[in-house]
């Protein structure tokens, strides 16, 4: 899955210590060096600088615009013994395409598709996604409510739609401890700009509890439990997952980490005669960064994986990755690489599993301080269990301009976009499917 462009996208190349904050605004202490030299956090980078990130969760197009995860404009605020912010914007797309339900060549039909998403967000103290510091004047409790409603309307056919996401967080922080709920809701659906691979198009219901406490100065531990829903639209493949995981995390030195982690699943499926799934991974982890321009990351390690259900079929051991990898060749250029291996239940083949294997660089480049371009590429390929395979190369680039490179003060951002996604599959003949869309997106913070 390739992700539009998240809100208001580049920072630009403005450096921590110039950096600009808004009234009653103070700097977060840096969360991953990957960050602090970014031009522009991608998708998979912010994926990778994500403590909350596990190997069974695909991002999702709002899924990174949660307070914590960085600095919007603000349209209101005050600044009090706690501070209340609130952030007012519209984001509108406007793209072709020359296949909207992403079917096979005989059925396709291209179509002209409008989007518009206001996006609704309210803080109350001072959202964060790390561990404060010694130093921190940021409030110790926080509160984000963010809501976006997004309406599809297709002018050929004269048709619409629409999908939400919800986002809710409390957390608490201090100099050596982070507590977090969070309930996340998404929507999505197969003919809008997301470009959703039919994979990954499902309803999204996330609850999660999170805890993470620094041990010592150079050691962390953190567990985290989650209830997740994911609701398909055929019905049969719906299923409930409860998962729980762990790492301990050392610092052995100022350009690396190293940790151990667990993560252990049981998904229950909607339709009974698929059965229920369990799940057990023991992980290896690894932050490394010998230079401000480089940088490595990956949770790597091994899974066992039970199956209850009839008839009955042997349990599976197989290797599970996320790795990721960036290097800033100059100020104004950046490549970001993602290799990830896991195993899924499949919305589309019945339940069945398949084993995924995801990869692909994504290349940032600025112009100036107000434009830029950004080109990514994937490829996944799914093996399933029924034998089926599917391959998806796709790829995204983009140019755009910003007002203003600082993304705390960014109000709007024009980006032309142009993706292009093909699948695969070796099980139907003639079953091939593949689609352009090309079109401009518009974002504005009032």
């Amino acid at each position: 899955m390739l992700e539009p462009t998240l809100l208001l996208p580049p920072p630009g190349t403005v450096g921590a210590q110039t950096l600009r904050l808004p009234e009653g605004l103070v700097l977060l202490e840096p969360r991953l060096p990957a960050e602090a030299e970014a031009i522009t956090r991608s998708s998979s980078l912010r994926r990778s600088a994500n403590p909350d990130a596990d190997l069974t969760t695909q991002p999702r197009r709002w899924q990174t615009v949660a307070s914590s995860a960085g600095l919007q404009p603000y349209t209101w605020g005050i600044s009090d013994t706690v501070a209340a912010r609130v952030a007012l914007g519209l984001q509108t797309s406007m793209f072709y395409t020359n296949n909207i339900d992403f079917r096979t060549d005989n059925l396709a039909q291209s179509e002209t598709v409008f989007e518009i998403s206001p996006i609704l967000k309210l803080d109350l103290g001072d959202p964060q996604g790390w561990i404060s510091g010694s130093s921190s004047r940021l409030s110790s409790y926080y509160s984000s409510l963010l809501y976006i409603p997004t309406f599809y309307y297709r002018l050929n056919d004269e048709l619409d739609d629409y999908a939400q996401h919800f986002l809710g967080e409390i957390g608490r922080l201090s100099e050596v401890s982070r507590a977090v709920l969070r309930v996340d809701y998404d929507e999505r659906i197969q003919a809008s700009s997301d470009n959703t691979s039919p994979e990954e198009n499902y309803t999204l219901l996330d609850a999660s509890a999170l805890l993470e406490y620094r041990l010592s100065p150079r050691t962390t531990l953190r567990g985290r439990a989650v209830y997740r829903q994911i609701t398909v639209a055929q019905g049969g493949s719906s299923r409930e997952e409860w998962i729980g995981d762990g790492a301990l995390l050392w610092e052995v030195s100022p350009k690396t980490k190293i940790g151990i982690g667990t993560e252990i699943g049981h998904l229950i499926f909607k339709q009974g005669a698929f059965g229920t799934q369990d799940y057990e991974q023991a992980l290896l982890l690894l932050e490394w960064k010998p230079s401000p321009k480089l940088g490595f990351t990956t949770r790597t390690g091994l899974e066992w994986r039970q199956f209850n259900r009839t008839p009955t079929r042997n349990d599976k051991v197989s290797l599970v990755t996320l790795t990721t990898f960036f290097w800033q060749a100059t100020d104004k250029t950046r490549l970001n690489f993602r290799f990830g291996v896991a195993n899924r239940p499949s919305v589309l083949a019945g339940g069945a599993l398949f084993r995924e294997l995801r990869f692909g660089p994504e290349l940032l480049h600025d112009f100036s301080p107000n434009f830029y371009a950004s080109a990514d590429f994937q490829v996944v390929r799914r093996r399933y269990d029924t034998s089926r395979l599917d391959w998806e190369p796709m790829s995204r680039i983009a140019f755009g301009w910003r007002q203003d490179p600082d993304k705390a003060f960014n109000r709007t951002n024009i980006e032309l976009f142009l993706q292009w996604h093909r699948r695969e599959r070796n099980d139907i003949p003639n079953a091939d499917l593949e689609r352009t869309q090309a079109g401009v997106q518009l974002t504005r913070f009032f």
